[in-house]
């Protein structure tokens, strides 16, 4: 255990350590073999004012919310959200929300006058993140009226060519990753290939959070004031 500059104790001697998902563009990707996105850099900024350096640990989405009170991390960040069936442990707790996103699905620009209600998606194929808020809500919304949840995601890319190539129908994310990826993808004359439809909020508020390590209480803390100033 160390204390950076008498701030607060964190796993690694003046180091924050951040456990994510990468396969959550914006929030969190790779570019160039270097792991990026507005969570790393949100908590990058965080690190810096604390005085502190940084390391990343790639991890599985599944599970990711309990490797703070496991001692694996200091942090863990990939567009998460609060749930009742995703346990912390008595070392960890929820920071202060950052920013508040809503569900939509990713679907072919063809098919955006066909595919705009649930119930057009009976028969359908939508991709979700395992264990994710898209699996969670396809499951109540979807697949109850007949489509046919996926919940296996190679990386994003992958999952956008079978969409554009018709092997799924539809790609499950929140609307600020889905929006990222809309814009991601032209033709050759600039349009989008890809379209957002079915935005809608989950029953419970989706504000995504860090998981943090609480083993000292100042962490939390010190990362909620920072939350707030930002």
């Amino acid at each position: 255990m160390s204390e950076n500059r008498g701030v607060f104790s964190t796993v690694s001697p003046d180091v924050l350590t951040i456990c994510t998902y990468t396969e959550f563009a914006p929030f969190s990707y790779e570019d160039g073999g270097e792991i990026v996105g507005t969570d790393i850099s949100l908590l990058k900024a965080f690190a810096q004012e604390m005085h502190l350096e940084v390391e990343i640990i790639k991890r599985g989405f599944a599970g990711l919310w309990e490797a703070p009170g496991k001692g694996d991390c200091d942090v863990s960040a990939a567009g998460m959200m609060e749930h009742r069936d995703r346990i912390l442990g008595d070392n960890a707790v929820w920071s202060n929300p950052y920013m508040l996103v809503t569900r939509s699905l990713l679907i072919r620009r063809s098919d955006k006058e066909i595919l705009k209600s649930p119930e057009d998606f009976k028969g359908k194929k939508i991709v979700v993140t395992p264990t994710s808020s898209a699996h969670i809500d396809g499951d109540i919304r979807y697949k109850a009226i007949g489509a046919t949840i996926i919940p296996v995601v190679p990386s994003q890319k992958e999952i956008v060519s079978q969409l554009l190539s018709g092997q799924i129908d539809a790609f499950g994310e929140g609307d600020v990753s889905n929006e990222y990826l809309a814009g991601k993808y032209l033709d050759e004359n600039g349009e989008r290939l890809l379209v957002l439809t079915d935005l809608h909020p989950m029953k419970t508020p989706e504000f995504l959070k860090f998981a943090v390590r609480s083993v000292d209480q100042r962490l939390p803390e010190k990362l909620n004031k920072f939350l707030e100033e930002t």
